[in-house]
């Protein structure tokens, strides 16, 4: 009986988009990456934040901006529950709102699904 691993996959969440947009979907794996990017926003700042939690290895927060377009590669823990993990994205520290009163993209949120792996086929 060989065990084979699954390749992983990377998952792209641009946060600059309303709303949030993932490439090529929410969902994730166990040991997936995920990759945060402020897409074509060159002159915001966000933080990312998971306020119940996260299901990534390293917790956070995660800051974009100026140099930092995009984050590392980060890796779905092997220990991450099924479900949804909710994530805010703060734009700009909040100071964006008083630039543009009644614009809602100061703030967003997003959510990464962990799905369970897939059975593995017994020989």
């Amino acid at each position: 009986m060989s065990t084979r691993t699954m390749p992983t996959n990377t998952i792209t969440i641009d946060v600059s988009t309303t709303p949030v947009s993932y490439s090529p979907s929410p969902d994730v794996k166990h040991g997936d990456k995920v990759v945060f990017t402020l897409g074509n926003a060159v002159s915001a700042t966000a933080t990312i934040t998971f306020p119940d939690g996260t299901c990534l290895t390293t917790s956070g927060p995660y800051t974009l901006g100026g140099p930092t377009m995009a984050t590392a590669p980060l890796t779905v823990a092997l220990t991450a529950e099924r479900g949804v993990y909710s994530f805010d994205v703060d734009f700009n520290s909040g100071q964006e709102s008083l630039a543009r009163k009644g614009h809602e993209w100061d703030r967003k949120n997003g959510g990464i699904d962990v799905t369970s792996d897939p059975p593995e086929k017994r020989a």
